[in-house]
Protein backbone atom coordinates (compact mmCIF):
# COMPACT_ATOMS: atom_id res chain seq x y z
CA UNK A 1 0.00 0.00 0.00
CA UNK A 2 1.53 3.31 -1.22
CA UNK A 3 2.15 5.43 2.19
CA UNK A 4 -0.19 9.09 2.73
CA UNK A 5 1.82 12.19 3.00
CA UNK A 6 0.01 14.38 5.22
CA UNK A 7 0.64 18.13 5.08
CA UNK A 8 -0.06 20.29 8.02
CA UNK A 9 -2.47 23.26 7.64
CA UNK A 10 -0.55 26.59 6.19
CA UNK A 11 -0.74 30.07 8.18
CA UNK A 12 0.83 33.21 7.65
CA UNK A 13 4.37 32.36 8.70
CA UNK A 14 3.91 29.49 7.32
CA UNK A 15 4.02 25.45 7.99
CA UNK A 16 2.73 25.14 11.62
CA UNK A 17 4.95 21.88 11.89
CA UNK A 18 7.45 20.03 9.56
CA UNK A 19 5.70 17.46 7.28
CA UNK A 20 5.62 14.04 8.11
CA UNK A 21 5.62 11.17 5.50
CA UNK A 22 3.75 7.96 7.36
CA UNK A 23 1.84 4.85 5.99
CA UNK A 24 -1.81 3.71 7.75
CA UNK A 25 -2.09 0.74 9.40
CA UNK A 26 -3.03 -2.39 8.24
CA UNK A 27 -6.69 -2.91 7.83
CA UNK A 28 -6.39 -6.79 8.62
CA UNK A 29 -4.30 -5.60 11.98
CA UNK A 30 -6.65 -6.56 14.54
CA UNK A 31 -7.85 -9.73 12.72
CA UNK A 32 -4.29 -11.38 13.16
CA UNK A 33 -4.29 -14.03 16.61
CA UNK A 34 -1.87 -15.62 17.93
CA UNK A 35 -0.74 -19.23 16.44
CA UNK A 36 -1.54 -21.93 18.93
CA UNK A 37 0.55 -24.52 17.53
CA UNK A 38 0.00 -26.61 20.02
CA UNK A 39 -3.79 -26.75 19.69
CA UNK A 40 -3.76 -26.95 15.41
CA UNK A 41 -2.14 -30.81 15.84
CA UNK A 42 -5.06 -33.45 15.75
CA UNK A 43 -4.83 -36.15 18.23
CA UNK A 44 -2.98 -39.15 16.88
CA UNK A 45 -5.39 -42.16 16.25
CA UNK A 46 -4.78 -45.13 18.72
CA UNK A 47 -2.67 -47.98 17.04
CA UNK A 48 -6.11 -50.26 17.90
CA UNK A 49 -7.93 -48.54 15.68
CA UNK A 50 -5.68 -47.54 12.76
CA UNK A 51 -5.26 -49.71 9.57
CA UNK A 52 -2.21 -51.12 10.56
CA UNK A 53 -3.70 -52.94 13.67
CA UNK A 54 -5.67 -55.05 11.16
CA UNK A 55 -2.62 -56.72 9.63
CA UNK A 56 -3.52 -60.03 10.98
CA UNK A 57 -7.19 -59.89 10.55
CA UNK A 58 -6.50 -59.56 6.74
CA UNK A 59 -3.32 -62.14 7.04
CA UNK A 60 -5.76 -64.80 8.59
CA UNK A 61 -8.82 -64.22 5.89
CA UNK A 62 -6.31 -64.25 3.05
CA UNK A 63 -5.69 -67.54 4.27
CA UNK A 64 -9.21 -68.84 5.05
CA UNK A 65 -10.54 -67.31 1.24
CA UNK A 66 -7.30 -69.25 -0.52
CA UNK A 67 -9.05 -71.92 -2.87
CA UNK A 68 -7.94 -75.05 -1.65
CA UNK A 69 -7.81 -77.12 -5.36
CA UNK A 70 -8.24 -76.54 -8.56
CA UNK A 71 -12.05 -76.93 -8.71
CA UNK A 72 -12.48 -74.35 -6.21
CA UNK A 73 -9.95 -71.91 -7.90
CA UNK A 74 -12.05 -72.70 -11.15
CA UNK A 75 -15.29 -72.06 -10.03
CA UNK A 76 -13.91 -68.56 -8.67
CA UNK A 77 -12.54 -67.80 -11.10
CA UNK A 78 -15.67 -68.04 -13.19
CA UNK A 79 -17.56 -66.17 -10.55
CA UNK A 80 -15.38 -63.40 -10.84
CA UNK A 81 -15.85 -63.47 -15.04
CA UNK A 82 -19.94 -63.40 -14.61
CA UNK A 83 -20.20 -60.78 -12.03
CA UNK A 84 -17.43 -58.25 -14.23
CA UNK A 85 -16.58 -56.16 -11.40
CA UNK A 86 -20.46 -54.78 -10.85
CA UNK A 87 -21.05 -53.09 -7.47
CA UNK A 88 -24.38 -55.11 -6.75
CA UNK A 89 -24.85 -58.91 -8.72
CA UNK A 90 -28.32 -60.44 -8.63
CA UNK A 91 -27.34 -63.73 -7.19
CA UNK A 92 -30.39 -65.42 -9.15
CA UNK A 93 -28.70 -64.16 -12.46
CA UNK A 94 -25.31 -65.45 -11.50
CA UNK A 95 -26.89 -68.83 -10.18
CA UNK A 96 -28.30 -69.24 -14.01
CA UNK A 97 -25.01 -68.32 -15.43
CA UNK A 98 -23.46 -70.81 -13.10
CA UNK A 99 -26.02 -73.70 -14.30
CA UNK A 100 -25.29 -73.12 -17.92
CA UNK A 101 -21.72 -73.22 -17.20
CA UNK A 102 -22.74 -76.94 -15.69
CA UNK A 103 -22.18 -76.17 -11.82
CA UNK A 104 -25.15 -78.21 -9.77
CA UNK A 105 -25.72 -74.24 -8.74
CA UNK A 106 -28.78 -73.97 -6.16
CA UNK A 107 -30.35 -70.41 -4.84
CA UNK A 108 -30.84 -70.08 -1.28
CA UNK A 109 -32.95 -67.02 0.68
CA UNK A 110 -32.14 -66.56 4.05
CA UNK A 111 -33.08 -63.78 6.82
CA UNK A 112 -31.44 -62.14 9.12
CA UNK A 113 -33.35 -61.49 11.90
CA UNK A 114 -33.78 -58.13 13.60
CA UNK A 115 -36.35 -58.08 15.96
CA UNK A 116 -38.67 -60.54 17.44
CA UNK A 117 -41.33 -58.69 15.47
CA UNK A 118 -39.98 -58.29 12.65
CA UNK A 119 -39.27 -60.38 9.66
CA UNK A 120 -35.67 -59.49 8.73
CA UNK A 121 -33.65 -58.58 5.75
CA UNK A 122 -33.42 -60.99 3.20
CA UNK A 123 -30.50 -62.69 2.06
CA UNK A 124 -29.38 -64.47 -1.26
CA UNK A 125 -26.41 -66.79 -1.98
CA UNK A 126 -25.53 -69.56 -3.98
CA UNK A 127 -24.48 -73.45 -3.08
CA UNK A 128 -22.34 -75.14 -5.36
CA UNK A 129 -21.67 -78.87 -5.07
CA UNK A 130 -17.53 -79.55 -5.79
CA UNK A 131 -15.32 -82.57 -4.54
CA UNK A 132 -13.30 -81.29 -1.26
CA UNK A 133 -9.84 -80.18 -1.38
CA UNK A 134 -8.47 -84.74 -1.22
CA UNK A 135 -11.08 -85.49 -4.40
CA UNK A 136 -12.39 -87.73 -1.79
CA UNK A 137 -16.43 -87.01 -1.62
CA UNK A 138 -17.96 -83.70 -2.55
CA UNK A 139 -18.51 -80.56 -0.47
CA UNK A 140 -20.99 -77.64 -0.88
CA UNK A 141 -19.37 -74.41 -1.65
CA UNK A 142 -21.16 -71.17 -0.92
CA UNK A 143 -21.37 -68.14 -3.66
CA UNK A 144 -22.07 -65.41 -2.42
CA UNK A 145 -21.11 -62.55 -5.33
CA UNK A 146 -22.05 -59.72 -2.61
CA UNK A 147 -19.82 -60.74 0.01
CA UNK A 148 -17.33 -58.07 0.71
CA UNK A 149 -21.14 -55.29 0.32
CA UNK A 150 -22.69 -56.96 2.72
CA UNK A 151 -20.18 -56.47 5.25
CA UNK A 152 -19.37 -52.55 4.76
CA UNK A 153 -20.82 -50.27 7.15
CA UNK A 154 -21.13 -46.61 6.78
CA UNK A 155 -18.71 -45.25 9.07
CA UNK A 156 -15.93 -47.91 9.73
CA UNK A 157 -12.76 -46.91 11.68
CA UNK A 158 -9.96 -47.30 9.54
CA UNK A 159 -8.72 -50.28 10.36
CA UNK A 160 -12.54 -51.78 10.11
CA UNK A 161 -12.22 -49.83 6.71
CA UNK A 162 -8.24 -51.40 5.48
CA UNK A 163 -10.32 -54.81 6.70
CA UNK A 164 -12.75 -54.17 4.10
CA UNK A 165 -10.50 -53.42 1.36
CA UNK A 166 -8.92 -56.61 1.99
CA UNK A 167 -11.98 -58.31 1.56
CA UNK A 168 -12.71 -59.68 -2.08
CA UNK A 169 -16.33 -58.84 -3.70
CA UNK A 170 -17.39 -62.32 -4.10
CA UNK A 171 -16.64 -65.30 -2.16
CA UNK A 172 -16.67 -68.64 -2.98
CA UNK A 173 -15.36 -71.02 0.40
CA UNK A 174 -16.50 -74.37 2.09
CA UNK A 175 -19.50 -73.50 4.77
CA UNK A 176 -16.14 -74.65 7.72
CA UNK A 177 -14.14 -71.63 5.99
CA UNK A 178 -16.79 -69.55 5.48
CA UNK A 179 -17.88 -69.66 9.10
CA UNK A 180 -14.29 -69.15 10.21
CA UNK A 181 -14.09 -65.67 7.96
CA UNK A 182 -17.56 -64.46 8.76
CA UNK A 183 -16.22 -64.84 12.88
CA UNK A 184 -12.92 -62.91 11.83
CA UNK A 185 -15.19 -59.74 9.68
CA UNK A 186 -17.88 -59.96 12.65
CA UNK A 187 -14.99 -59.57 15.18
CA UNK A 188 -13.79 -56.58 13.97
CA UNK A 189 -17.05 -55.27 13.01
CA UNK A 190 -17.79 -55.18 16.24
CA UNK A 191 -14.70 -53.38 17.64
CA UNK A 192 -15.30 -50.75 14.70
CA UNK A 193 -18.58 -50.04 16.30
CA UNK A 194 -17.35 -50.11 20.18
CA UNK A 195 -14.40 -47.88 19.27
CA UNK A 196 -16.68 -44.82 18.05
CA UNK A 197 -18.78 -45.40 21.25
CA UNK A 198 -22.01 -46.78 19.08
CA UNK A 199 -23.83 -50.00 19.96
CA UNK A 200 -24.43 -52.85 17.67
CA UNK A 201 -27.02 -53.18 16.00
CA UNK A 202 -28.52 -56.59 16.11
CA UNK A 203 -28.39 -57.26 12.54
CA UNK A 204 -24.76 -57.12 13.04
CA UNK A 205 -24.16 -59.60 15.42
CA UNK A 206 -22.09 -62.51 14.94
CA UNK A 207 -24.93 -65.06 15.01
CA UNK A 208 -27.40 -62.75 13.02
CA UNK A 209 -24.16 -62.43 10.21
CA UNK A 210 -23.90 -65.85 9.85
CA UNK A 211 -27.74 -66.50 9.68
CA UNK A 212 -27.16 -65.15 6.25
CA UNK A 213 -25.49 -68.20 5.11
CA UNK A 214 -27.32 -70.60 7.60
CA UNK A 215 -24.09 -71.50 9.15
CA UNK A 216 -25.31 -70.81 12.96
CA UNK A 217 -25.18 -74.18 14.59
CA UNK A 218 -25.17 -77.21 12.54
CA UNK A 219 -24.84 -75.79 9.32
CA UNK A 220 -21.49 -75.33 9.49
CA UNK A 221 -20.49 -78.88 11.11
CA UNK A 222 -17.69 -81.09 9.39
CA UNK A 223 -17.06 -81.21 5.50
CA UNK A 224 -18.54 -85.15 6.13
CA UNK A 225 -21.69 -84.32 6.99
CA UNK A 226 -21.95 -81.59 4.14
CA UNK A 227 -20.92 -83.64 1.60
CA UNK A 228 -23.68 -86.08 2.35
CA UNK A 229 -26.03 -83.41 2.06
CA UNK A 230 -24.65 -82.73 -1.10
CA UNK A 231 -24.36 -86.13 -2.55
CA UNK A 232 -28.26 -86.52 -1.56
CA UNK A 233 -28.82 -83.27 -3.51
CA UNK A 234 -26.92 -84.93 -6.63
CA UNK A 235 -28.83 -87.71 -6.47
CA UNK A 236 -32.17 -86.36 -6.09
CA UNK A 237 -31.30 -84.77 -9.32
CA UNK A 238 -29.96 -87.40 -11.12
CA UNK A 239 -26.40 -86.71 -11.68
CA UNK A 240 -23.99 -89.39 -10.27
CA UNK A 241 -22.14 -88.20 -6.46
CA UNK A 242 -19.00 -89.33 -7.40
CA UNK A 243 -16.23 -86.95 -6.62
CA UNK A 244 -14.78 -86.85 -10.24
CA UNK A 245 -18.00 -85.63 -11.81
CA UNK A 246 -17.82 -81.82 -11.27
CA UNK A 247 -20.60 -80.58 -13.38
CA UNK A 248 -24.11 -81.30 -13.82
CA UNK A 249 -26.86 -79.85 -15.27
CA UNK A 250 -29.10 -79.26 -11.94
CA UNK A 251 -31.71 -76.50 -11.82
CA UNK A 252 -31.74 -73.66 -10.02
CA UNK A 253 -33.89 -73.36 -7.49
CA UNK A 254 -34.81 -71.63 -4.45
CA UNK A 255 -35.45 -72.88 -0.90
Amino acid sequence: MRPVLRFPPLTDAGLAAPMELSAPSSPTEDLVFPFDAEGSQRTPLPYEQSAAAAFESIRQLDAILEPAGDAQSMLARHVELACGGAHRVDPAALAAVLQRLGYSAKLHDSACPLYKFKAGVRHQYISVCLPDAGCTGLETFVVDPNFKDTMSVAHPTPRYAALLDSLPAAVVASKPCLHRAVGIVAREMARSFADQGSDLPPWRTHQALLSKWHLGGAAASSSTADGAGCSAWHAAQGFPAAAGQLFGGGKVGAD
